[in-house]
């Protein structure tokens, strides 16, 4: 018969260690321990337990429990493990929902890779845990962690289009690539681009100047203004930044002063291209 010998709750932690009398001991998150769907305090036993059903329906994490205390409590160790990670990750930066997941996958696999090759785990013939289990564990702390607000793709994607607005000088379609890329839904990305900073027909101008400023200098001097191979270049440059053809060639035309450059421009097939 095993039963509970001690339980410990460290509230610093937010953890409690839970000790078998097999002499294993578990480190779980307090929440956790809380919402256990069945009893697990000193001297009870986890043997012919009674199991809480709507404790099993009412948490998610619950929702892997399948009877079995001690492998539940080894899913719920694991768990407290990824979660100490993951708050060491989001400690000092914000990070989207979607690279915090990857980031927590990735060093938990390298992890549990180097933990096999050691004399201690083929000695006590542990059974190899599925990736599958993994990408649960992180995807339950991640859920946890945006519940809790300590990581928030809106926030986050509202922050970083404004920076890279602001000091990159990048337009919108840039900046929703860059968002992208980071795991940002194309919902959060769109509404946080329909805010008029993003829209601002004077600033984007502005950013724009300041590219071919720093690119060709403060009066355009490295760009040969009579070619007009140069002139499409310096607009092809803008519309990597992230701006519509369109405004990039009357951004690029309107600082150099020629209209006569500007009209001898056929955009007609880049502008198609670049307004897809």
């Amino acid at each position: 018969m095993i039963v509970v010998n001690t339980v410990e709750i460290f509230p610093s932690d937010n953890a409690v260690v839970i000790e078998l009398s097999n002499v294993k001991k578990y480190k779980i998150l307090l929440k956790d321990y809380e919402n256990l769907p069945f009893e697990c305090k000193s001297d009870s036993r986890l043997e012919n337990i009674t199991i809480d059903v709507n404790k099993i329906d009412l948490n998610e994490t619950n929702q892997y429990f399948d009877g079995d205390c001690f492998a539940f409590l080894t899913f719920l160790a694991r768990k407290y493990n990824i979660y100490r990670s993951a708050i060491s990750k989001v400690a000092m930066t914000d990070i989207p929902k979607k690279q915090l997941y990857w980031k927590l996958y990735f060093a938990v696999i390298q992890s549990y890779k180097q933990q096999k090759n050691t004399n201690k785990f083929k000695k006590n013939n542990k059974v190899e845990i599925e990736p599958e289990t993994f990408k649960t564990l992180c995807r339950l702390v991640c859920d946890e962690f945006e519940a809790a607000g300590y990581i928030d793709d809106r926030r986050y994607a509202l922050d970083k289009a404004k920076y890279l607005k602001e000091y990159k000088k990048y337009g919108g379609r840039r900046i929703k690539e860059y968002l992208s890329q980071k795991g940002i839904s194309s919902d959060i990305i769109n509404e946080i681009l329909e805010d008029e900073f993003f829209s601002d027909e004077d600033d984007n101008r502005d950013n724009m100047i300041n590219l071919l400023k720093k690119k060709y200098g403060e009066n355009l001097s490295r760009l040969d203004k009579s070619d007009r191979n140069d002139i499409q270049k310096a607009i092809n440059m803008l519309v990597r930044n992230g701006y519509k053809y369109q405004e990039a060639k009357n951004a690029v035309t309107d600082f150099i002063d020629d209209t006569d450059v500007a009209e001898s421009i056929d955009n007609t097939e880049n502008e198609d291209y670049y307004d897809e």
